[in-house]
């Protein structure tokens, strides 16, 4: 059971995340009003986890930042381009993965389970989660292929200069620790 809930969040991020058109809406907040945990807008992730800043962001999207970063109509297109194909390979990835996934879960409920084939759809999840794991990495690194250096270098400014804009707008954080009644034990 455990395994299929690792091999759902991992497969099924990547599509969740994908398949969000609307990069331009501010991302949700939760009860303390920050974004952590919040893999895309609308989607939490377990144990508060984040994908690396600006996986998802589509940054030539935004007019201020490609006017800052001075991107080029070619750039602008490559940026695109290389996004929608990155997105259709997570969800094929991920559908790869749901199906091996649904194949390995009905093995075990076989009134004899058949070991080539649990080991061998063991193998398929495997590989089609290891596929969306090279996938998120590709999606990660194609920005830095197509900016030139100071664009790249710029970009990195600009999303510091978010970040800590983010921080120092969210409420402050208030520790759960409560003083210890006289005669109480910690």
């Amino acid at each position: 059971m455990k395994l299929a809930f690792v091999a759902m969040a991992v497969l099924v991020f990547p599509l969740m995340a994908a398949a969000q058109t609307d990069v331009t809406a501010a991302p949700e907040t939760n009860a303390k009003g920050t974004s952590a945990g919040i893999a895309a807008p609308g989607f939490s992730l377990p144990g508060g986890f984040t994908p690396p800043a600006g996986l998802f962001e589509q940054f030539w999207n935004d007019p201020a930042c490609a006017a800052e970063l001075h991107l080029t109509d070619v750039q602008r297109k490559q940026l695109q381009d290389a996004s929608l194909t990155q997105q259709l390979s997570l969800i094929d990835g991920g559908a790869d993965g749901l199906k091996a996934l649904a194949r390995l879960s009905a093995l075990p409920n076989a009134d004899q389970l058949d070991e080539a084939a649990y080991k061998q759809q063991l193998n398929n999840l495997a590989a089609a989660t290891g596929k969306v794991v090279q996938d998120v990495g590709e999606m990660a690194a194609a920005p830095r292929r197509v900016l030139t250096v100071e664009q790249w270098q710029k970009l990195q400014s600009l999303r510091r200069a978010k970040r800590t804009a983010a921080r120092s707008a969210a409420p402050p954080h208030q520790s759960a620790t409560h003083p210890l009644a006289s005669g109480d034990k910690p």
